[in-house]
């Protein structure tokens, strides 16, 4: 026996009928579902896996963060999250060496991310920095209930699309409950979400979470609700803000009662992610990157509006680059079911999310490694994907209704493919400080006052950096560096273990140069390097000799 949807949408880009103005208006029992109703079940098994993906990546990154395996871009975000939760309210970053020989900028100016000063409050309840890949693995998990919750409400919710009569309506069959647990495989094998929690910490899972709870109420008129996740969305920094206007779009496709939200969404989010420009507040969003769309004599700090005024104006240069990533686009399109993009809203937010990561001219931004940089569409997408195949299914004629099975497995075969070659791969990729030389970086921690100046490798300096002053050994284009000096006592912890820019023999070079200058060796075992150095008075910089 087949399962049967009743729906009146011409297309999946449609999607789904229009709520009624108030779901007050509903009586009691349409309310809450019987205790025999499948998607009851549905809604307990969603909680279940939830909560397992939730264990299970923190258990990954409990690993992660026992062997030191965080680098500069958890230093960022560790930085400021330690320094607010000790009073200081307005912190300076000086982990990224922005505009270098000059390093950092205010915090602030990262991405406008005021999501971190309330996060900060979580100090005081667990001082130590694993917080933060603690709160990441919630959010990534909460997004997986969200998004399964949201099409399993669109299946089983008697929204009426002329008052009466119910667009989806499940009749004895099992069609609505296969589509909803076939979304929910996708959600956790995702490959790209587990790349996402395995490379340090991003504020993407948390504003993605928060996206996703924005869509749900707004596609059901919880308006009130819908208002605090936006705002939530906003304070996750600019390049979410941005990601509202991709919902907004969608929703302005999807359906007529919604467009005026959408059109306040695209305002809303457009005004937000000019006005942190504005402000000084996307200095990490590193604009230079698309310089090249403004022309070939544009410059390293060219603004967004000439960036946009070159893209419209030569799409030939946008174009050339997209073409150039069309394979990790698909993989990352298909690990997610790719019949989703045919669903307005999961278009929308694909288009606000997927274009500045390939139309950014490295294409680090487009690949396995800025995974976490396309979070929301390893969501939406699925969603998507289960509306489409609902509109297949809906045809009157028996075989295009049948077709949803091959189509079904077809999408979940390449999902499970894909996640069987990747998802070993982020471990080879992340995981690659040893246990020797993590027990030697636990010592050395221990032995560094709080108020002291560190130079550490980059691929090790996340867990160092809950101090005012951590700075990171790249060793640029093994031409050496050049590092400022504050303290009367400054602490070198070298390694070539980790995610490193530095090569083993840049290494080597600065091991020689600090005996060279006196320092005093700390250890020197599992591959670790510590030094504490005394600078001689008036020193300002030190200047790390280039790789020969």
């Amino acid at each position: 026996m087949t399962g049967k949807i009743e729906m009146t949408s011409a297309s999946p880009v449609e999607g789904l009928s229009q709520p009624e103005s108030s779901y007050q208006q509903r009586s009691r029992s349409d309310q809450r579902p019987s205790s025999a109703s499948p998607f009851r079940w549905l809604r307990a098994i969603g909680i279940a896996v939830a909560f397992l993906q939730a264990i299970a990546l923190i258990a990954y990154s409990a690993h992660i963060y026992a062997h030191f395996d965080l680098t500069l871009d958890f230093g960022v975000f560790n930085q400021g999250w330690t320094e607010i939760a000790h009073g200081h309210l307005n912190p300076y970053s000086t982990v990224n060496p922005h505009n270098y020989p000059h390093y950092g900028y205010p915090f602030l100016h990262d991405h406008f991310a005021l999501i971190m000063w309330p996060l900060a409050l979580l100090w005081w309840v667990y001082p130590h920095s694993i917080d933060l890949l603690v709160i990441q693995d919630l959010a990534s998990a909460g997004a997986t209930l969200v998004a399964f919750l949201f099409v399993v409400d669109l299946f089983e919710r008697p929204i009426r699309a002329d008052g009466v009569k119910p667009k989806y309506r499940m009749k004895g069959g099992i069609g609505p409950v296969l589509l909803s647990l076939g979304v929910l495989v996708l959600l956790v094998i995702n490959p790209w979400v587990f790349w996402a929690d395995s490379f340090d910490f991003h504020l993407e899972a948390v504003a993605t979470f928060f996206l996703l709870m924005a869509a749900r109420d707004l596609w059901f008129a919880h308006w009130r609700r819908a208002i605090i996740w936006i705002a939530l969305v906003v304070f996750c920094g600019n390049v979410s803000a941005t990601w509202l206007v991709g919902l907004g779009i969608g929703l302005i496709l999807a359906r007529r009662n919604l467009r005026w939200a959408g059109l306040t969404l695209v305002a809303l989010g457009a005004a937000c992610a000019a006005a942190i420009s504005a402000a000084g507040g996307a200095v990490g969003t590193l604009l230079s990157n698309y310089a090249y769309l403004a022309g070939p004599s544009a410059s390293a700090n060219v603004g967004m509006r000439s960036i946009l005024i070159g893209l419209l104006s030569h799409p030939s240069r946008g174009l050339h680059e997209l073409h150039a990533r069309w394979l990790w686009t698909y993989r990352m399109l298909a690990s997610s079911g790719l019949l989703g993009v045919l669903n307005a809203v999961a278009l929308g937010v694909t288009l606000a999310v997927l274009l500045p990561s390939d139309l950014n001219i490295s294409p680090v931004f487009s690949g396995p490694i800025s995974s976490f940089q396309n979070l929301p569409i390893y969501f939406f997408v699925p969603i998507g994907t289960a509306v489409a195949l609902a509109w297949i299914f809906r045809s009157p004629t028996k075989v295009v209704r049948w077709a949803v099975v091959p189509i079904g497995l077809a999408i979940l075969i390449q999902s499970i493919v894909l996640a069987a070659m990747w998802i070993p791969r982020a471990r080879t990729q992340f995981l690659l400080v040893n246990s020797a030389a993590a027990t030697q970086l636990e010592k050395i921690q221990a032995r560094i006052p709080s108020s002291a100046e560190v130079v550490v490798s980059q691929g090790v300096l996340g867990r160092f950096s809950n101090r005012a002053l951590v700075f990171p050994f790249l060793d640029i284009s093994n031409g050496g560096q050049v590092l400022p000096v504050y303290g009367r006592r400054v602490y070198f912890i070298l390694t070539d273990q980790g995610v490193e820019f530095a090569t083993v023999a840049g290494t080597k070079t600065a091991v020689s140069y600090l005996k060279s200058i006196h320092a005093h060796e700390i250890t020197q075992t599992g591959g670790v390097f510590a030094f504490t150095w005394n600078p001689p008075r008036g020193a300002r910089k030190i200047t790390f000799p280039a790789t020969p």
